[in-house]
């Protein structure tokens, strides 16, 4: 067995474990305690340096310890002995803080509290410094103005830590995220100012780098924040204000030029420290080292930006919209601009402009025009009045419905009369079509809102913060290994909802009875209850999933009827549970009865489960359905929707309901009526979704039922699930459901009945 595996496993004798030492978990020990250090080294003048106490603020607990360590000894490397003192007392005191708050988990995790802890430890320990030497107004100010920076380093700091580590990667960055870490680094480069040899100075070089790295690849707007960040905070530092000036506008301008190439971006950021210099008048400045600092960090912006130009390009200018959206607004709008433009294209005149447009097309080309229409206007207008008036009252206009007024002038009248008819049609069918692409306009919309939900329910479940216990799957992985199973890597997650899940990888020959042994030593090793392992196979291994066993388990049984002389029932039911633990039970009822109805309850339960098995929220999963519903055709096509989701980690159970019979739940003999008062789907935009929950156990059982059950059934079905001790579940269902059958007399509705028992895993 390697040197870096655990010595022993579990002993039963004694319950003793040797845990194997983590590399990773030792390098992050030494990377906390240097980087406190280096924080602490990054004051000012002495007397002004906060951020050592702000980085202990922002670690993880198992870390607080040693960066509180790194943080003492920077500050009595750097600072005097009474400042030392003073900004020990802040870290020891934060550390105390920080550690304590650890038994309440989202209060130490909750993102103000390294910055209020930070600001109080700082402010009173300055303040106590600032007292004992006399109470002064500035040096009051001055302790406030130190307790702000470094409550706001530690929000920059925590933000920072966040995005490296939750996101799970610096690739995925935004804009806004990579200025964070910016700033940590631009606070960082402080701990090298006295790092300078023949006057060239090593956080110099760094800086000018950052600054070209940068701009080129972030623009204008990249190479502006940090050339700004880095200038102000070195200048600070080193009482030159030369650098600020420098760096700022030589950010600015390289991003300018990037678009030309590198070589004209780093012309571009000398000629404007140059142009700094000319302007405004430093004469003191020793350009050889600042030339130096400038060859040094273009040459090394030259090689690295060479060999990993496109992996820069894509940590720089992240996407800051997911292909998928982009490609639904791409497509939606697409689609509205076409509409739009055949709209704009067609003859958009409305009913009043009729009379117009019939005087024009029939009584222009007639040789009477005039007799008619200038010495009889007024009577000619208030007779085509009138017959616009007969066409909105629904009349079909024909001569002997004409006006005799305007029949025993016209010679025409038939032919007035034909072009009412036709242009009246044409524009009550261009009002229909405009209104439905409005409609349709308005239901794309709505869709594209319901998938931007349904992305953002993705994105909290992406960035749901999970735990990698590498102690459990190190010990899993040494009993694999005692069992000669050869093992090539281990995974233990702990997700948000305290769910354990080891997942390890095996030569693809491994006996899979072995492997199933497994489950009661990796049981004892974590301290949960694992259920028999999922097995995947791939191409030269296989993948053994074993998950947290479920405390109970959902038996169901359903039975559906057919209204009389349907071949197809309108009501669609379906049963699943998903990889989180949570198990659905559905039922639709269409409109109506026969194929029609089947379909839309078929194609809502159908695109429902497929979108809460991809890990949507069932809200956004809803609204979808809605408005897909809605969108499916003209006619109304609408469904009532029955859901019941039960955890089988803890008994949670949730019910959702719209325009749905109500539930019967039976909870320790007592019979509850689970019901809301809601629309059903497919009927009107933006419906609100009712729902409920409780709490189920061992022995309870729920009914669900469309509509086909009467009222004056349910007095049945409540004796029946009185008596009912959750043994048989499918002769209960059947039994009960056949009885009610029986006892209708039209047989004109699709009846479904749905049980689920829980019982013990």
């Amino acid at each position: 067995m390697s040197v870096y595996e655990v010595v022993g496993v579990c002993k039963k004798s004694c319950g003793k474990v040797y845990k194997k030492i983590s590399i990773s978990a030792v390098l992050r020990h030494i990377c906390c305690l240097g980087l406190g250090m280096l924080f602490s080294l990054s004051g000012f003048n002495g007397s002004f340096s906060p951020f050592g106490v702000a980085f202990v603020s922002c670690v993880s607990k198992k870390f607080t310890l040693t960066a509180t360590i790194g943080a003492c000894v920077g500050y009595f490397i750097s600072l005097d002995s009474v400042n030392a003192l003073r900004y020990t007392a802040s870290v020891l005191a934060l550390s105390v803080i920080m550690t304590s708050l650890g038994a309440f988990k989202k209060l130490r995790t909750h993102p103000l509290s390294p910055v209020i802890v930070t600001f109080v430890c700082l402010f009173v320990t300055g303040l106590a410094v600032v007292l004992s030497q006399g109470i002064n107004t500035f040096n009051v100010l001055v302790c406030f103005c130190e307790s702000a920076v470094g409550a706001g380093s530690a929000f920059v700091f925590s933000k920072s830590k966040t995005y490296l580590t939750v996101r799970g990667g610096m690739s995925v960055l935004t804009s806004k995220e990579i200025t964070s870490i910016i700033i940590t680094l631009s606070v960082l480069l402080l701990s090298f100012k006295y790092a300078v040899v023949f006057g060239i100075s090593f956080a110099h070089i760094i800086a000018m780098f950052f600054i070209l790295l940068c701009a080129f690849y972030g623009k204008e707007a990249g190479g502006a924040v940090v050339g700004i960040c880095c200038g102000v905070t070195l200048s600070i530092g080193t009482n030159d204000l030369f650098v600020l000036s420098f760096y700022s506008l030589g950010g600015l301008l390289c991003g300018a030029f990037s678009a030309f190439g590198k070589l004209s971006s780093i012309c571009a950021f000398a000629l404007s420290g140059i142009a700094v210099a000319v302007v405004s008048g430093y004469t003191e400045i020793n350009f050889f080292p600042l030339i130096i600092e400038t060859l040094l960090s273009s040459l090394v912006f030259l090689l690295v930006s060479h060999k990993f130009n496109y992996q820069l390009y894509d940590f720089f200018v992240p996407s800051v919209s997911s292909p998928v959206v982009d490609a639904v607004r791409g497509e939606i709008c697409t689609t509205l601009d076409n509409v739009n433009e055949v709209l704009s294209k067609s003859d958009k005149s409305d009913i009043e402009k009729i009379p117009k447009k019939v005087k024009s097309s029939v009584c222009g080309s007639c040789g009477l025009y005039d007799s008619c229409w200038k010495e009889m206007k007024e009577v000619m207008e208030d007779n085509f009045n009138k017959l616009l008036q007969l066409k909105k009252q629904g009349v079909y206009l024909e001569y002997k419905t004409v006006p005799s007024s305007l029949s025993s002038v016209c010679i025409r009248a038939e032919n007035i009369s034909s072009s009412f008819n036709k242009c009246f049609s044409e524009c009550k069918l261009r009002e229909k079509t405009e209104n439905r692409i409005k409609e349709i306009q308005a239901l794309a919309s709505e869709q594209f809102v319901n998938v931007s939900g349904l992305l953002n329910s993705l994105c909290d479940e992406i960035n749901e913060e999970v735990y990698f216990d590498m102690d459990i799957a190190s010990r899993c992985k040494a009993v694999a290994l005692s069992a000669d199973l050869h093992p090539k890597d281990c995974f233990c997650v702990i997700n948000n909802f305290d769910k354990l899940f080891i997942e390890i990888r095996m030569d693809k020959a491994t006996d899979v009875k072995a492997i199933n042994e497994l489950t009661h030593q990796f049981s004892v090793v974590s301290g949960r209850l694992l259920d028999t392992p999922e097995i995947d196979y791939f191409d030269d291994y296989l993948k053994a999933k074993f998950c947290e066993k479920h405390m109970f388990k959902v038996v169901c049984e359903g039975v559906q009827f057919n209204a009389n002389g349907e071949k197809y029932s309108g009501d669609t039911y379906t049963t699943f549970e998903d990889s989180k633990g949570y198990f659905y039970a559905i039922i639709c009822d269409g409109m109506g009865t026969g194929a029609r109805a089947a379909i839309s309850s078929s194609l809502a339960v159908t695109l429902l489960q497929k979108l809460i098995m991809a890990g949507f929220s069932l809200s956004s999963a809803i609204n979808t359905v809605n408005t897909s519903l809605i969108s499916k055709s003209g006619d109304e096509c609408s469904v009532t929707l029955d859901m019941v989701v039960i955890d089988t980690y803890t008994g949670r159970v949730e019910f959702y309901k719209c325009g749905a019979q109500d539930t019967l739940v039976k909870h320790h003999g007592k019979i509850t009526d689970i019901g809301f008062d809601s629309l059903p789907l497919g009927i009107i935009n933006n419906i609100e979704i009712s729902s409920g929950n409780g709490t189920v156990s061992v022995g309870d059982v729920l009914v669900m039922s469309s509509d086909g059950v009467r009222e004056e059934d349910l007095w049945q079905l409540r004796n029946a699930l009185k008596v009912f001790d959750s043994g048989n579940v499918r002769d209960f269902t059947k039994d009960i459901s056949g009885v009610i059958r029986r006892s209708q007399p039209e047989k004109n509705d699709d009846f479904t009945m749905l049980t689920l028992a829980i019982s013990k895993e």
